[in-house]
């Protein structure tokens, strides 16, 4: 079985993920190239055009800084076989619009096992309904990342709160948020990091200590590794 019959047989799973306004699909080949895509990728992408995405890579579809960190994933899998597993990243949506997500690659392997291309998807990130099935028993625990998130809170101490154990704690935080409470922490901060960013003129330094880094580097250390560019690359992105 080829390459391109691998992926003639996803047409179903495709079709699938059209269903699906919060989820982005997608299948590359192992030059990086779309193959498929669902819809909600091309409505975000190319106007709702599916067409226009097929045979591109990253970097002639989205902002150069978030291109290279999308095709150096890509590669990494491609060489190594090993899976992204539900790492937090920044996107941007229509209109310049910023917003996280999780997204998760697999090789794609023919009947050899050789890999002939990379598929994932992108889960947007939103906040559960306070009415959500295990929400109240988290809220003094979220109430408390929220107000303290600046800070070294410790997990244990957090799940204490909300009178759980830390196993119990994760496994809510996880099911209700589809991500880690260590995740949910830097999310929180990273928030609040890219509203100033995208409002003020702080210097970088100041909004690291003001979003609970202990220093600029720090910061920049970790919004490169989930928005994949530097603080200042999403400044100069979002004055464009």
């Amino acid at each position: 079985m080829d390459a391109s019959s691998s992926f003639s047989q996803h047409a179903v799973t495709e079709a699938l993920f059209d269903a699906l306004p919060d989820v982005v699909f997608f299948i590359k080949d192992t030059l990086g190239r779309y193959v498929r895509v669902n819809q909600t990728l091309a409505d975000r992408c190319a106007g709702g055009d599916k067409a226009k995405l097929i045979g591109k890579r990253p970097a002639e579809v989205f902002p150069a800084a978030l291109a290279v960190s999308y095709a150096r994933q890509d590669e990494a899998v491609l060489k190594t076989g090993k899976c992204v597993d539900h790492q937090l990243e920044l996107h941007i949506y229509p209109r310049s619009k910023a917003g996280w997500c999780l997204t998760t690659k697999h090789a794609l392997r023919d009947d050899k096992g050789r890999i002939v291309g990379v598929t994932g998807i992108s889960r947007d990130l939103n906040a559960p309904s306070d009415k959500a099935s295990g929400f109240a028993e988290l809220a003094s625990a979220l109430k408390l990342m929220q107000a303290r998130y600046t800070e070294s809170l410790r997990i244990e101490d957090i799940a204490t709160t909300a009178g759980l154990s830390v196993y119990q704690f994760e496994q809510r935080v996880q099911r209700l948020f589809q991500m880690s409470p260590l995740q949910l922490l830097h999310k929180l901060r990273l928030d609040e990091a890219t509203r100033l960013l995208r409002e003020t003129d702080k210097s970088l330094a100041d909004i690291a200590i003001e979003t609970g880094w202990c220093d600029q580097s720090a910061f920049t250390r970790h919004f490169s590794r989930y928005a994949g560019m530097a603080p200042g690359k999403y400044r100069a992105l979002r004055k464009q």
